[in-house]
């Protein structure tokens, strides 16, 4: 993770900047184990010295590289949407969408969700939604990439439905972009639903309901 980490956390408040290659490879030993971690706790409940632990590292290491906790938390955030946002561009760039058609492209969106919700950064992920009222909101950052997203779905689609106008396909799409997140992120929370990310069960569910949204004449 090197040169990603090199990366993002110049940006973020609280993580001090690393220069030295060692100090590097331990700010990404961190961040590796921090992911993991919240794969088994919340992050309430995730102490420094389990970071220590897993990563193998000293609590004088941790605290030369994060401020506190939230600054260690924020890196987090930033390390799970910079590798989202390569899977994102890779799967459904400009380029990538252009060679699909527009049910490939809603199948591959479907996809494309469920792989990063289901993802090595799930818990990071159902930390943020979880923090989606504190004052600083938690999903804000997801959020953004998110909008990215539903609106490269508009551009490459809302003209491949002559049947309708280009608002009202426009509409549907972020109907059916909302459906998705919006059950992706149920299921990211509550593990008792019958159809989840566990299994092919909820991505087969999703691209029928909105394969059956799009085909509807209905206007929404």
């Amino acid at each position: 993770m090197n040169k990603r980490s090199t990366e993002f956390t110049k940006s973020v408040e609280g993580v001090f900047d690393v220069r030295q290659d060692r100090s590097q490879k331990s700010l990404d030993a961190f961040i590796e184990s921090g992911i993991a971690l919240l794969n088994q706790m919340r992050f309430d409940e995730l102490k420094v010295s389990d970071l220590v632990r897993h990563s193998g590292r000293s609590v004088g290491s941790f605290y030369k590289r994060f401020e506190d906790k939230e600054a260690f938390f924020r890196a987090l955030q930033m390390s799970a949407v910079a590798r989202d946002r390569r899977i994102i561009e890779y799967r459904l760039g400009r380029e990538r969408l252009s060679s699909l058609s527009p049910p490939e492209v809603l199948d591959e969106l479907v996809d494309t969700l469920a792989d990063i919700f289901s993802s090595e950064v799930r818990g990071v992920l159902k930390e943020s939604l979880l923090r989606i009222l504190d004052p600083e909101d938690g999903w804000a950052l997801m959020r953004k990439s998110g909008q990215d997203i539903q609106q490269g779905i508009v551009d490459r689609l809302k003209d491949a439905y002559p049947d309708r106008s280009s608002s009202e396909t426009e509409r549907k799409l972020r109907f059916c972009y909302q459906v998705v997140v919006g059950v992706l992120q149920n299921d990211l929370v509550n593990d008792y639903h019958a159809f989840s990310t566990t299994d092919q069960s909820v991505r087969s569910a999703l691209k029928a309901v909105i394969a059956d949204h799009m085909k509807s004449t209905s206007s929404y």
